[in-house]
C-alpha cells in the first residue's frame, strides 16, 4: 500500500508499533505539547508524512477520547483552532478514515506544511 511516509520512516513506524504491542498506555496522551489550548494540544508527529510534509504536527484533544466522544466545548474550540491557528500556519489538515486510524481510541488530526514543489 502506498504511504505518505518515506521508506525509512515506515520501517521506524512499524518497529515502533511492534514494540508497543500489549501496551495499554496512549502515546498521544503522553506526548508533550508544542502549543496548548483549553481542550486541545499540538504535538510533533514522530513518524511524519515525509513524502509530502516539511512540517508534520498533530492536533490532539487533551482528554483521551474518540471522535464520537468529543464534547460540544471540545468541538467548538477545535473549530476555532482550525479557523485561526491552523489556517495561519499549515497547508493541510488530514484526517484518516475510521478503518485507517493508527490510534483509533484517541482522535487526532494531522497538520501539514507541505514541501515545496519541484
Amino acid at each position: 500500500m502506498p504511504s505518505l511516509r518515506t521508506p525509512e520512516v515506515v520501517a521506524k513506524y512499524l518497529a515502533h508499533r511492534e514494540s508497543r504491542k500489549g501496551s495499554d498506555s496512549c502515546e498521544l496522551c503522553e506526548k508533550l505539547a508544542t502549543k496548548e489550548f483549553t481542550y486541545w494540544k499540538v504535538v510533533e508527529n514522530d513518524f511524519p508524512y515525509g513524502q509530502i510534509a516539511k512540517t508534520h504536527h498533530m492536533l490532539v484533544p487533551l482528554r483521551h477520547t474518540t471522535e464520537d466522544g468529543l464534547t460540544d466545548s471540545e468541538l467548538a474550540e477545535q473549530k476555532l483552532i482550525k479557523r485561526g491557528f491552523v489556517n495561519e500556519g499549515y497547508d493541510w489538515i488530514i484526517e484518516a478514515t475510521h478503518k485507517n486510524r493508527s490510534i483509533p481510541s484517541h482522535f487526532h488530526l494531522h497538520l501539514i506544511v507541505q514541501k515545496e514543489s519541484a
